[in-house]
């Protein structure tokens, strides 16, 4: 049998396809490991100090960091309030990190009220807490913290661990604490069909406030979103903890939760097909975010992770605005090139950002 000769009007052809296909993902593989990133959920840990954050931002070119609320065991937050741990990271690290105000502030609150907090008629309880909220908010330059409304099976912490409204009178009152303030309100909210409509009515009420679903609803698929985002233009989602290895344990008991991953022995870096082209359709409303860790290895996969299996997979103009643009819109962060460290608080610009 003669051996098979491939014409060179086929060969060459393919061959200059595929050096093309290859010129491609070169540049966007390389774009995204250079972009500057902004952090929009970051849960300061016990373990950390901000001169270690510090050095883990610059090794990352991770240039800002917005609070979801300062972390850590019971008697650890008693020792030390989440707010003030925030205030401490601020002075090392200036204008790159936004302190947060009502992680600590509506757990205890929750945890001498009841669920009793959110429902019902006017109580004292909630009225000293949304009145502290409000005043942390106005003292500087600060951010609400990541709020539950539903965590029914996607936290740790028991206490968050059940559904209550969306739209209850004190979310309603942070709604309108984040339009006063200019920042938006971060939920963690499970996918209920009740907690959906509620936040439908929450988002309906004023167009001016903007919630930022965290975890882009935890358990939610691509359709879920682009439903929600096709009735409401006033929300938007963060990506945290939706990749292993963060999300490695509630994947394997929900594959949905996974939305993308980096590098491992298994697989290349990827991202899911529907979730890649939500993104590409709405590249306005999704930014990146770290969340919780509880060891700096696991924060150094979770950036490759980033870096690789989300904005690696977008279009280089895509990949900027959820790697930072849409959070220095979102958050009126600087974006000057060598971010400034300042030790004072600097006070909220009176000029309105849109979402």
């Amino acid at each position: 049998m003669k051996p098979l000769r491939l014409s060179s009007q086929f060969v060459l052809p393919a061959l200059v396809l595929c050096m093309a296909k290859l010129a491609q993902a070169q540049p966007a593989t390389t774009h995204a490991a250079t972009l500057p990133i902004a952090d929009v959920h970051f849960h300061q840990m016990p373990f950390m100090t901000a001169e270690d954050l510090k050095a883990r931002l610059d090794r990352h070119n991770i240039r800002w960091v917005v609070s979801a609320g300062a972390a850590g065991p019971a008697a650890f937050m008693k020792k030390d309030s989440s707010f003030a741990r925030d205030l401490e990271y601020k002075k090392v690290l200036g204008d790159r990190f936004l302190p947060a105000v009502g992680w600590q502030e509506l757990q205890e609150a929750e945890s001498d009220a009841g669920t009793q907090l959110y429902a019902g008629e006017p109580n004292a309880r909630r009225h000293v807490v949304l009145q502290l909220i409000d005043e942390r908010l106005g003292a500087g330059r600060h951010v609400i913290s990541e709020t539950f409304p539903n965590a029914e099976t996607s936290t740790t912490i028991r206490l968050l661990a059940r559904r209550v409204a969306t739209d209850s009178p004190v979310f309603v009152e942070l709604y309108r604490l984040s339009i006063k303030y200019k920042v938006p309100l971060p939920m963690h909210m499970q996918w209920h069909p009740q907690s959906v409509e509620e936040l439908g009515k929450l988002l309906a009420s004023d167009a001016r406030g903007v919630v930022l679903l965290s975890h882009c609803g935890k358990t939610t698929n691509a359709a879920d979103i682009r439903l929600l985002f096709e009735k409401h233009a006033n929300v938007l989602c963060d990506l945290g903890f939706r990749s292993p290895p963060q999300g490695a344990a509630e994947s394997a008991r929900d594959p949905a939760r996974t939305i993308f991953w980096g590098d491992s022995l298994f697989s290349k870096p990827g991202i899911k097909p529907e979730w890649k082209q939500l993104i590409e359709d709405y590249p306005d409303r999704f930014m990146v975010a770290m969340d919780d860790v509880h060891r700096w290895s696991t924060y150094d996969e979770v950036v490759a992770a980033i870096r690789s299996g989300v904005l690696a997979q977008l279009t280089p103009g895509t990949a900027e605005k959820v790697a930072y643009k849409n959070a220095l819109r979102v958050f009126g962060l600087s974006d000057a090139a060598d971010t400034p460290i300042q030790q004072a608080e600097t006070k909220r610009p009176d000029a309105e950002k849109p979402p």
